[in-house]
């Protein structure tokens, strides 16, 4: 081979392994600006008042990691082990869905980076307050791993300061369990949504062929329902009559 051939070949390797390179740098750059999107948008419908950021951003076989030294803080494998047993026990303490602010979010490759503010009102009245950093893991627009850092100490002064027993029970109110006759399932015309109203002042909604979409505590007030639901939002309705519940712009129908 002659040296203006070597040359022109080793030109060729140059600009194909250049072309390669910026190749990749685009396409991590728009997947990059594609989950950014993607989380910038559920925390927009979180602070606007919308219930599905868990099930919207996180995949069911989610590993979520709080980091610190509390009781809460560890390792949580699985969407409904989370919500179970780190979202819903603080949630059934609030009487207001925590309203995140964002500050800022940062995105490189599949990792999103969301640096935000969530305030509340606890159930005896006092506000809540916590700043904090999440670190998702992303794999086709769901997070497949988060790491969370917060004020522990602000979390564990809610759990610490409210019995869970005392959360479902307004100042003068009897227990949930005794004051309502409203217990069992509640099912629209079409039977897409099942909404099963427990004893122990939770409720267990289905809908379509998946079970416990929502699930969360209730009180009723004479014919007024209030829901209080494990991923942040509230929402309430009326009993019409003894089988007929309006809800969500839905009409319910006593189960027999």
């Amino acid at each position: 081979m002659t040296v203006p051939s070597r040359l022109f070949s080793s030109m060729l390797l140059v600009l194909a392994i250049m072309t390669s390179f910026f190749a990749q740098a685009s396409s991590d750059k728009a997947v990059a600006e594609k989950n950014k999107a993607f989380i910038t948008q559920a925390f927009a419908k979180w602070a606007a008042g919308g219930s599905t950021f868990f099930q919207d951003v996180l995949a069911e076989d989610v590993v979520w990691t709080i980091k610190g030294t509390s009781p809460a803080a560890g390792t949580y494998k699985g969407r409904a082990v989370f919500i179970e047993q780190a979202v819903a026990p603080f949630a059934d303490r609030l009487s207001s869905f925590v309203k995140p602010k964002v500050n800022d979010i940062w995105a490189d490759g599949n990792d999103v980076v969301v640096y935000w503010d969530g305030s509340a009102v606890a159930v005896d009245g006092k506000p809540y307050n916590n700043s904090f950093v999440w670190i998702f893991r992303m794999q086709g627009l769901r997070a497949t791993e988060v790491i969370a850092f917060l004020d522990l100490t602000q979390y564990d002064n809610v759990i610490n300061r409210i019995p869970l027993a005392k959360s479902f029970v307004e100042k003068g109110d009897k227990p949930m369990s005794a004051q309502h006759p409203y217990l069992g399932m509640w099912v629209t015309a079409d039977g897409r949504i099942r909404q099963e109203l427990l004893a122990n002042g939770r409720y267990d909604e289905a809908r379509g062929n998946k079970k416990s979409a929502y699930q969360g505590r209730y009180q009723v007030k004479g014919n007024q329902i209030d829901y209080w639901d494990d991923t942040g939002f509230t929402a309430d309705g009326v009993f019409v009559d003894q089988n007929t519940l309006h809800h969500g712009g839905m009409i319910f129908r006593r189960s027999q």
